[in-house]
């Protein structure tokens, strides 16, 4: 949408037949009426983040206010805690066990001590504090780094196949 209005911008400035220009204008205000409508559609904020190559930077980059922006990722953090993340995250800190004092037998003990133990940011908020990445396939990114963000990853997935004009028809 951005790109075909800054060439729409463009193009209306230039000296051209007043029909094609009337014809210009009329195709921008079409667009604005649609394009406004993806401000009421949290599943389009919500898809944009969760595209690797746009994330954040992509409003940030189209000048929305940061108010905007905040909100955009407040949508996706909102809806990453309420559907998505798993409460039985936890699951992989190892639960705490009485501490019995066993005789010590000389060797120092590393007892339970794992990587899985120590706590994990949020993936979301891990996926979001990363930069933006050269993505021309957002499903199949998601796909390759599954293991890596669990949760967020069906996120994405449901959020990305949406088909782009289901945003709109949402409303």
């Amino acid at each position: 949408m951005d790109r075909l209005t800054n060439t729409l911008n463009e193009q209306t400035g230039k000296v051209y037949h007043p029909s094609l220009v009337a014809a210009m204008k009329l195709a921008r205000k079409k667009m604005d009426r649609y394009y406004s409508l993806t401000d009421s559609s949290a599943s389009y904020r919500i898809a944009m983040i969760l595209h690797p190559g746009m994330k954040l930077e992509y409003f940030r980059s189209q000048k929305w206010e940061e108010e905007w922006i905040m909100q955009a990722e407040d949508l996706v953090r909102e809806e990453y805690a309420a559907n998505y993340e798993k409460k039985a995250n936890d699951s992989n800190v190892a639960p705490a066990k009485d501490h019995v004092k066993k005789p010590d037998d000389g060797f120092a003990s590393f007892g339970n001590l794992s990587v899985a133990s120590s706590p994990r940011i949020s993936e979301i908020q891990e996926y979001l504090s990363l930069s933006v990445e050269n993505v021309k396939e957002p499903l199949k990114w998601w796909m390759n780094n599954r293991f890596v963000y669990p949760n967020l990853h069906r996120m994405a997935l449901d959020y990305l196949s949406i088909p782009g004009m289901s945003y709109i028809f949402q409303l």
